[in-house]
């Protein structure tokens, strides 16, 4: 028995090991722990071009290879587009490894990709949910103070996803043409059980979602410090499918989330989240896009999100390349 106790000590002293030396290398960003990504979605040719550099980051938004930096590359040929994107990843990611993507690109143009879904929400899990597991509150806890966890837990995810999930597997909301509650994302539908409020206190920037903001232009500021003084910054808001429309809006009620106000019915400029990217924005000579209007418009004539998943469809990449096309080439 003794044995065996002695086993388990070792064992749990060697776990905790492992994870504080990978906590200590992600944070220093001493080895390039996204390197796969950005060999997958850009070319060698594309990361050793001569050409002026135009830097993208973001989420899984803009880290889908058939996404608006795809129509970037192929319509802007004067520039080499790359793709710095990670699925999963926030402000707390990228201001880590952004640093060594801006050294080693020095771009001419640098566009970030904030999105009103779960951008902030990243930032601090509500992890004191008494409507979620355990496991689930513990992880979201840990996983908040060692960003090496979410990591980790990105990269199995990818063999994860093989077998089921919301990018693989039996579980494909994205085949799915006609709204269903069963059917919609599994990831979306637990945020929304854990965090009801999660939209409304985003665009009104309430309860812990305001600290959560001030966080995300603190370490954003890092990222923008770190760009040479003559490069064009430029920063794209893709709003949640449900500030488009009252359907919309109803279709994630059902799903789970509260709200207080319809704030499907409120422009950008009455939205507190977007006035506060705004302002700062102005003072940091930065260009914002914001798709709302656009994508408001372009809904009422062709959907442009999946129907069970808050990814944008082809159209809706399209929206979001033409204004930025628009803009750059002034």
């Amino acid at each position: 028995m003794r044995r065996v106790y002695n086993f388990l000590i070792i064992i749990a002293i060697t776990i905790l090991l492992f994870l504080a030396s990978l906590e200590l290398v992600y944070r220093n960003q001493w080895f390039d722990f996204y390197k796969t990504e950005l060999t997958s979605l850009n070319s060698t040719e594309v990361l050793q071009s001569g050409k002026k550099k135009m830097l993208v980051c973001g989420d899984s938004f803009s880290a889908d290879p058939e996404s608006y930096v795809k129509m970037l590359r192929d319509t802007l040929n004067d520039y080499a587009v790359i793709n710095c994107a990670v699925s999963g990843t926030g402000i707390r990611q990228h201001e880590l490894y952004l640093n060594n993507r801006i050294s080693t690109y020095n771009p001419d143009i640098f566009i970030y990709q904030f999105y009103v879904g779960n951008d902030l929400f990243d930032i601090t899990h509500p992890h004191q949910s008494k409507d979620i597991s355990l496991l689930r509150r513990f992880y979201w806890w840990l996983s908040d103070r060692m960003l090496s966890l979410g990591f980790l837990n990105f990269k199995l995810a990818v063999l994860r996803y093989n077998f089921f999930d919301d990018s693989g597997g039996s579980y494909k909301p994205r085949v799915h043409e006609e709204f269903s509650v069963e059917k919609y994302s599994k990831r979306e539908k637990l945020n929304y059980v854990a965090d009801p409020y999660l939209l409304e206190n985003t665009l009104f920037l309430k309860e812990q979602r305001k600290t959560d903001y001030e966080t995300f232009e603190y370490k954003f500021d890092e990222i923008i410090k770190s760009l040479k003084d003559s490069t064009r910054k430029y920063l794209i808001i893709i709003p949640h499918q449900s500030q488009l429309s009252e359907l919309y809006y109803n279709r994630h009620n059902k799903m789970g989330v509260l709200s207080s106000v319809p704030y499907y019915q409120y422009d950008s400029n009455k939205l507190p989240v977007y006035q506060k990217l705004e302002t700062y924005c102005k003072q940091n000579h930065i260009t914002i896009i914001d798709p709302l209007k656009e994508f408001r418009h372009a809904e009422s004539l062709e959907q442009i999100y999946f129907s069970n998943d808050p990814h944008l469809k082809e159209n809706g990449h399209n929206v979001i390349a033409k204004l930025l096309i628009d803009e750059i080439s002034k």
